[in-house]
């Protein structure tokens, strides 16, 4: 005789198989003696089946369905979610003591880009970051990995938020199909793409993912999270595979192209078997390296040099270079700044303003009022100096510094 028993695959409680041959005996006034003889078992197994103590294996289900007339495949079921519910209930009680571990990481900040949900805890981010415990995180997320990184030094960064936004660049990445890595394809994306420098931000963004991706290299745009000081950064997924993550520091479209460059830097120029997540500033002289290839492939050392000697720049021959150059005014802009030939206050209307698009990961242009782009110089600016020189700026075109958040002064 078959007997309707469904199984439910979401049991808030764990219920063991033998609470239901516990019923189905009571029904049919079967006695569990009687029970165990028909079974061929012991009383004492059946009793510690019935109980939850005992396993049921898969021979035992089979046995069940030819005495109970319940299918073998509803034990097996029953049997596996209830031994399922016991380990969750444990391990539950296990992460409890790891509310601290999970407190460090920007979990409002993770859930407001929904990476996580808002009452996010211990397991949850485990999940996330693809590991099965606290000590699998450390080890893997504390390893030696193949990662560059651009990085400001402006404050201490945040290893936990640092793991937390890599690994959202690292779930993005995973949807990009790419091709094999190929040096020769990538060498090519870079010089096919210093024109599109010059296109709407939409346009350059999936100009840069289809090239690159061409390249056996996935580019992916995530938001930014406190306390990283990463503003990009790139690794080998595999031997034939790269990522490269772009965040948003200062919010223009200069120090956009520029990490985008620096980053490529890395991937043709760096020994692919040293790198560290917990220590991006390892190698001074790598960042320097990236540092140079993005700045004289956006700008021929020549025609730069050229250009400064021509005179003192302005915004007519600052648009007219880029132009010649084939690239965004805003590029030459950022490195004229960089090299203290122009002030950080002067010019900024040449580069294009970028922000998050509140439908997903991309950039959009904005248009910013005077706080706003003193706001983004204060708590961006990387030593004592461009802070000075931004809390001056800012108070000369008639902002209050002390009107908004900031961070405190670099000790560099």
């Amino acid at each position: 005789m078959a007997a309707d028993i469904r199984y439910s695959a979401h049991l808030d409680v764990p219920v063991s198989p033998g609470e239901t041959i516990r019923e189905l005996l009571d029904e049919r006034g079967i006695t569990q003696i009687d029970f165990a003889v028909r079974l061929g078992k012991s009383e004492k197994f059946v009793s510690q089946l019935i109980n939850g103590k005992a396993s049921l294996t898969h021979e035992t289900a089979i046995e069940l369905e030819r005495v109970l007339g319940v299918p073998s495949s509803f034990w097996n079921a029953a049997e596996a979610q209830y031994r399922d519910v016991l380990a969750r209930r444990a391990q539950d009680g296990e992460l409890e003591a790891q509310s601290e571990w999970a407190g460090s990481f920007p979990r409002k900040e993770m859930a407001a880009n929904g990476w996580i949900a808002r009452e996010a805890g211990p397991g949850e981010l485990l999940g996330y970051f693809g590991v099965s415990s606290v000590d699998a995180y450390t080890q893997y997320w504390g390893a030696p990995r193949r990662l560059a990184a651009r990085m400001s030094t402006a404050y201490t960064a945040s290893t936990p938020a640092i793991a937390a936004w890599l690994r959202a660049g690292e779930i993005a990445a995973e949807s990009i199909q790419t091709e094999p890595y190929s040096e020769a394809e990538l060498r090519h994306a870079v010089q096919s793409l210093r024109p599109a420098t010059r296109e709407p931000v939409g346009q350059w963004q999936q100009l840069i993912r289809e090239r690159c991706a061409a390249a056996g290299v996935a580019v992916v745009f995530v938001p930014d999270l406190p306390k990283t000081r990463c503003h990009a950064a790139s690794w080998w997924a595999s031997r034939s595979r790269a990522v490269i993550i772009l965040g948003l520091r200062y919010k223009t479209d200069d120090q956009v192209w520029f990490s985008f460059f620096h980053e490529v830097g890395h991937l043709l120029l760096d020994d692919r078997r040293h790198a560290s997540l917990c220590d991006p500033d390892r190698d001074p002289a790598s960042e320097a390296r990236a540092d140079a290839f993005a700045a004289d492939t956006l700008i021929p050392p020549d025609a730069y040099t050229a250009f400064r000697a021509s005179g003192q720049p302005t915004k007519a021959s600052v648009a007219a270079f880029a132009q010649s150059l084939g690239i965004a005014p805003g590029i030459v802009v950022g490195r004229l700044q960089k090299d203290g030939l122009v002030p950080y206050k002067q010019m900024n209307d040449l580069k294009v303003h970028l922000d998050w698009t509140t439908s997903g990961p991309d950039y959009e242009t904005e248009v910013y009022t005077p706080q706003r782009m003193a706001e983004l110089m204060i708590n961006n600016a990387v030593t004592a100096a461009e802070y000075d020189a931004a809390l001056a700026d800012a108070r000369a075109s008639g902002v209050d510094p002390d009107a908004f958040p900031h961070q405190p002064r670099p000790e560099v």
